[in-house]
């Protein structure tokens, strides 16, 4: 069964109130856009997994079965900034496809694609406010925050062969982790769990989402591309070392010979290159380590839910949630 399914299932009312928010933002949009393009929509309305509101909610719903709308409107906000960020994304990375799709920024260039990005990340805020939460308030600006440095701290590292885990390791919290925890804790909060629950639902999300970006670090080696709706190899082609290039890296000389000059060519003379380095990677035994350590972390993310008191139906699906993230294809 696909885990990932089955916890959409039980918040499956409350994801449709948080697609009606985000139906009502394209709506207004176009009432006060004079192109012929619906931009927002275009970004909006490409599919993901919506694990984030999911988490949001389900996490609310541990304690307390009846979702109000500050919930809704925490979800709405957590799906808000995940895809703000991911236009964000494909505009630093000249990226040309998402999910299969044509990018803002391949449609309408980079300048349009950063206010797309900026307007989904106020409009994120002003979700958060109507929590009426000074805690949650703070805690999503220290997530925006969080994303920021760590976009950016990606790219301070970029084609550099030398790169640190340790580096790695931070600005993979800071990109997929920070959104994670601040979406499980925030449903836990609203949901009334204890100050102790609330702060194992933040670890549980930090470990979650840092097991899950390894993982998608991985499927960038060995994945296809279309499932994944982008083409395989293409953080290395855009000089981003993730964690099996850096223990090939570090265990073999030759890999990092090989990764450096991929380096130094032009991005657009770097395909034939990638493609040798992938492959040199996977034959390497690297990909079977990193697998392992992305295993470990979630492992300490299931820990932490196990250690809730509270045992029901919508815990068990979040076990499920980290369960299933060890072995998606996508």
């Amino acid at each position: 069964m696909n885990k990932n399914k089955e916890i959409s299932n039980l918040a499956n009312n409350e994801l449709l109130l948080v697609m009606l928010e985000l139906n009502k933002i394209s709506e207004q949009h176009n009432t006060e856009s004079n192109l012929n393009e619906n931009i927002i929509n275009h970004v909006l309305s490409i599919p993901g997994k919506q694990l984030r509101p999911s988490m949001t909610i389900i996490s609310s719903k541990i304690w307390n079965e009846d979702v109000d709308y500050k919930v809704i409107k925490m979800a709405t906000a957590v799906e808000l900034l995940h895809i703000a960020t991911l236009v964000h994304d494909d505009t630093v990375d000249f990226a040309d496809t998402r999910r299969g799709e044509k990018t803002a920024s391949n449609i309408w260039g980079p300048h349009i694609a950063v206010l797309v990005g900026d307007f989904l990340f106020a409009t994120s805020a002003e979700y958060v406010c109507d929590t009426e939460s000074i805690r949650l308030i703070k805690q999503f600006a220290s997530t925006i925050s969080d994303l920021a440095k760590g976009e950016l701290k990606e790219i301070e590292n970029s084609n550099n062969v030398d790169s640190k885990i340790e580096d790695y390791l931070d600005i993979i919290f800071k990109k997929t982790g920070s959104l994670f925890a601040t979406s499980s804790m925030s449903g836990a909060l609203l949901g009334g769990a204890k100050e102790k629950d609330i702060n194992t639902l933040y670890s549980f999300g930090k470990n979650l989402g840092l097991g899950f970006q390894i993982f998608d670090d991985i499927l960038d080696f060995e994945g296809d591309e279309s499932q994944l709706g982008k083409p395989v190899g293409n953080d290395l082609k855009n000089g981003i070392m993730t964690y099996p290039s850096l223990l090939a890296r570090d265990r073999n000389k030759n890999i990092k010979k090989d990764i450096e000059e991929l380096f130094n060519l032009p991005k657009n003379k770097r395909e034939d290159a990638v493609t040798y380095v992938v492959k040199e990677i996977k034959s390497s035994g690297f990909i079977d380590e990193s697998i392992s350590k992305a295993s470990k972390i979630i492992e300490k993310a299931i820990e932490d839910l196990e250690s809730v008191q509270k045992k029901n139906i919508f815990i068990d699906s979040l076990i499920d949630l980290a369960k299933f993230s060890m072995n998606r294809d996508k």
